[in-house]
């Protein structure tokens, strides 16, 4: 009987809302509203695809002509430019560019296809400047397989190296090196590593200056198994444990998930993870949002932090159901603010305090703030009574005021089929827009 009682305390525990401790929504904010790209969407394996530099936001995205774009927000004029890298590409929000702002000023936009054989790459003309860009160059990392997501990252004390992580090798996790600005390209290696033919799905933070920290799961949750949720890091030539734990070198092979520390156990009624988000916290210690799914139809959002010994994790609101049936683990996306990581944006068909329908029957965007390391949150709601839906929300570092937040609005249909807008939203009090330009693609 005991044991029983015990298993049911349990499962009411694995899917209940965050434990009676999230406030009823409060009314939207004042600010201001901004459609940046009229044509645009992405995933969210890429990092980063929004930066902020000299008053100016660069976003990535893909139109649903397949063009790959790199729309700039010139914050304190008031003008918006969109410059295609390259236009007519495939039709798949897997190939949005993940960003660099390198130290010498010049921008770097990594892309390929979903599955490509080659990754392509080009670097702003000017340095702090998105609107021309040199002509396109490529790899394959002397792999010559298929090549998805683009994530690249430069360390100070490791100099001009780049490291840039992707999708390749055996459909695990893959990373190759530049010392030379892109020009050349060491042969990719694993950095983690589930088994052939497995995808674990990865999201990268970076503190800029010796560490890479990895939020990765098993694989795919579509998969028949039961996903983790796993950290680790890579740090001045060696891989690491959360504790700080010394695993072995990165030049000996990647980190498995079987060495890494292990946040969520997806075994239990809460159901399969998927990494979302990570960033870092005024003390360097990562600060992770995913997705739990006790169901294809009743997703989670979770908020998960290091707290120098243990990791802390809570689930905090109600995601919804699937996007479309095909992807039955594709939510409406939730992130941290990397300025601030006590706040996070999420996107939501349903109450997100007790998963009940919401009244647009549309996907809302969140904001949330909590005071107490992820125990309890107080919520207002950024959109309301929406025609379409409102998704996979993003927040770029070193933003103006309190509330800044990016997503993409329209219509989802599959991944290769969408219609949709790329929106901001913050209170900063910033200039109209009241010039738009477009920029041609720069030669091949």
């Amino acid at each position: 009987m005991l044991v029983l009682l015990a298993l049911i305390l349990t499962v009411a525990q694995a899917v209940s809302p965050a434990q009676g401790q999230a406030r009823p929504a409060e009314g939207r904010p004042h600010g201001t509203e901004v459609v940046l790209n009229p044509d645009g969407a992405w995933c969210w394996f890429q990092d980063e695809r929004a930066l902020i530099y000299r008053d100016k936001l660069t976003v990535g995205s893909i139109s649903r002509q397949g063009d790959v774009q790199a729309t700039t927000w010139e914050l304190k004029r008031g003008r918006v430019g969109i410059a295609t890298l390259r236009a007519k590409f495939q039709v798949d929000d897997h190939n949005v560019p993940g960003f660099l702002l390198r130290r010498d000023g010049r921008l770097m936009a990594f892309y390929t296809e979903h599955g490509g054989q080659r990754m392509y790459h080009r670097t702003s003309a000017k340095p702090f400047d998105a609107t021309a860009w040199e002509p396109e160059l490529s790899f394959d990392a002397g792999l010559k397989t298929r090549f998805t997501y683009a994530n690249p990252f430069q360390l100070s004390r490791e100099g001009r190296r780049i490291y840039f992580f992707y999708r390749n090798l055996d459909f695990n996790p893959t990373w190759s090196a530049s010392d030379d600005d892109g020009k050349t390209w060491s042969d990719g290696r694993n950095h983690i590593y589930y088994q052939k033919g497995d995808r674990p799905y990865v999201k990268y933070a970076s503190d800029g200056r010796d560490t890479i920290h990895f939020a990765f799961t098993d694989g795919h949750p579509n998969r028949p198994f039961l996903n983790n949720l796993y950290h680790a890091c890579y740090r001045q030539g060696g891989l690491y444990r959360s504790d700080g734990t010394f695993l072995h070198k990165l030049a000996d092979g990647p980190v498995k998930t079987t060495e890494a520390t292990r946040i969520y156990d997806g075994t239990g009624p809460a159901g399969e993870a998927w990494v979302w988000d990570i960033h870092l916290d005024p003390a360097r210690r990562p600060v992770i949002v995913y997705t739990s799914h006790p169901s294809s139809t009743d997703h989670r959002y979770r908020y998960a932090r290091w707290n120098g010994a243990a990791w802390e994790d809570h689930q905090i609101a109600y995601a919804g159901k699937r996007l479309y049936e095909r992807e039955a683990y594709y939510s409406g996306g939730i992130c941290l603010d990397p300025d601030n990581i006590n706040v996070v944006y999420l996107s939501s068909d349903v109450n997100i305090h007790n998963g009940q329908p919401n009244t647009s029957g549309h996907r809302e965007i969140y904001r949330g703030e909590t005071g107490d390391g992820g125990k309890s949150w107080t919520w207002q709601a950024l959109t309301a009574n929406s025609t379409r839906d409102n998704l996979r929300p993003i927040v770029p570092a070193g933003h103006p005021g309190k509330t800044f937040v990016l997503w993409y609005r329209g219509t989802y249909r599959t991944y290769v089929d969408f219609e949709a807008e790329v929106v901001a939203f913050t209170d900063a009090r910033l200039p109209a827009v009241t010039q738009r330009v477009s920029h041609d693609p720069a030669p091949r």
